[in-house]
């Protein structure tokens, strides 16, 4: 019997000194890991989620490179990166240290900035007069307590035009001609069917893409300044809509869906006379056609332009590496680094103070028959106008997208697919 107990006292006390042992231990690798930032390797390890094209990997990977640290950049599709973005929040685990949201996407996640690192409690304030103040405001929330990103690009748009259909419809190819040809949206639409009855080829790419271009060139779009849904108000709407519809009736668009592969042979063949391109669509365009270089040229948009597309870059709060993540994007995000993204990939920068730069007002595309594309686009930035985005934006663009695409394929006619649309966009935004 005493035998025994003093076994059993041996195995608890040597199984006692094992668990003190491994909570010392633990807690000693928990601490280093924590400093290294979780890679167990000496060395600070950041995700990052982007979605393809964002044009700001290579210099992710320089940084890195640079300041000896660890960058895991993963891609997904632009819905999947804010779908996984949203359930990863939600559930408490699985986001990344870093990730891009788009700005039709910012407003929603305002809504829970607790969420997010405050980028103002690490030292955003120091750049804020770095960044267009509308663009600033769009990642800040309504009180001007939190700051959720720093702003990367934004989507000022110009028009790209093919110049031998011009050409061979009799018309001007010379860029300040054309944008004198096409000032108004009623012009657009003459020297459409111009182009449509002389060269039998359609004089835009998607009526979609006129649609986006037009929605945004109006003082509000979907939401007002108190964040009231307005889509049924706002006359804007319905008359890009009307638009979009009107070049599907007259025949002037394609019924190639943007980004397809349909759309690209036909940028590389010619089928199409016109694109109305924000600055990032410079690479897709050059990605995807790479055949029709020199064929393309740009110029501005009529009536001014809106802005299309633009994003972010946010912390959210499961990332244990806050300050080491602030400092990538904020240099990433720096006026001198967009500078290298939009010459690099297309990207504009949010940074005005470079817009008036030799750099920006020097530079060419070979593509578009050496255009002075940074002049182009930087004097289209200055033409837009700050625009309500609102928290159901992407769910709301797409319904109207939907509708226009019913047009398009010939499934109904546009009155009845506009109803459609907003019985459906008043039955979701009420669940």
């Amino acid at each position: 019997m005493f035998k025994k107990q003093g076994i059993q006292k041996f195995v608890l006390v040597f199984f006692s000194l094992i668990l003190l042992l491994g909570v010392t231990a633990c807690s000693s690798n928990g601490a280093s890991n924590e400093e290294q930032g979780g890679s167990g390797g000496g060395k600070t390890k950041l995700t990052i989620w982007l979605w393809p094209n964002m044009g700001i990997e290579n210099q992710i990977k320089q940084y890195a490179e640079e300041n000896n640290i660890e960058v895991e950049i993963q891609t997904a599709e632009f819905a999947d990166v804010h779908s996984n973005l949203t359930t990863a929040l939600a559930a408490g685990s699985g986001a990344p240290d870093i990730s891009a949201i788009e700005v039709k996407g910012i407003d929603k996640m305002k809504a829970t900035p607790e969420h997010f690192h405050n980028l103002l409690d690490l030292g955003a304030d120091e750049v804020k007069d770095d960044y267009l103040d509308w663009k600033w405001q769009q990642a800040l929330t309504p009180d001007g307590s939190s700051l959720l990103g720093l702003p990367t690009d934004i989507g000022p748009q110009a028009m790209a035009y093919r110049i031998d259909l011009f050409e061979e419809a009799g018309l001007p190819t010379d860029r300040e001609e054309v944008a004198n040809l096409v000032k108004t949206w009623d012009d657009f639409i003459k020297v459409g069917e111009q182009i449509k009855a002389k060269t039998g080829k359609a004089f835009i790419d998607s009526p979609n893409g006129a649609y986006t271009v037009m929605e945004g060139q109006g003082d509000e779009k979907y939401y007002d300044k108190d964040g009231n849904v307005i889509v049924q108000d706002n006359p804007d709407i319905k008359k890009a809509y009307d638009f979009a519809s009107l070049i599907i009736d007259k025949e002037l668009a394609t019924k190639f869906d943007q980004f397809s592969t349909e759309w690209g042979t036909g940028m590389n063949n010619g089928d199409y006379a016109t694109i109305l391109a924000p600055a990032w669509m410079m690479t897709s365009m050059k990605a995807t056609a790479p055949e029709a270089s020199g064929k393309w040229d740009m110029t501005l948009l009529p009536e001014g332009s809106g802005n299309w597309g633009g994003s972010f870059l946010t912390i959210p709060k499961q990332s244990k590496n806050a300050e080491e993540a602030y400092k990538l994007i904020k240099w990433l995000l720096s006026p001198e680094q967009q500078l290298v993204t939009f010459k690099e990939a297309g990207n504009f920068p949010s940074t005005p103070g470079i817009y008036d730069s030799e750099e920006i007002q020097t530079f060419t595309s070979e593509y578009f028959n050496n255009a002075p594309v940074g002049k182009i686009y930087a004097e289209a930035a200055q033409q837009v106008k700050p625009i309500v985005e609102g928290p159901e934006s992407i769910q709301i663009e797409t319904i109207i997208g939907d509708a226009i695409t019913r047009v398009k394929d010939g499934q109904e006619k546009p009155d009845a697919s506009w109803d459609k649309a907003m019985e459906q966009l008043e039955r979701e935004l009420a669940r």
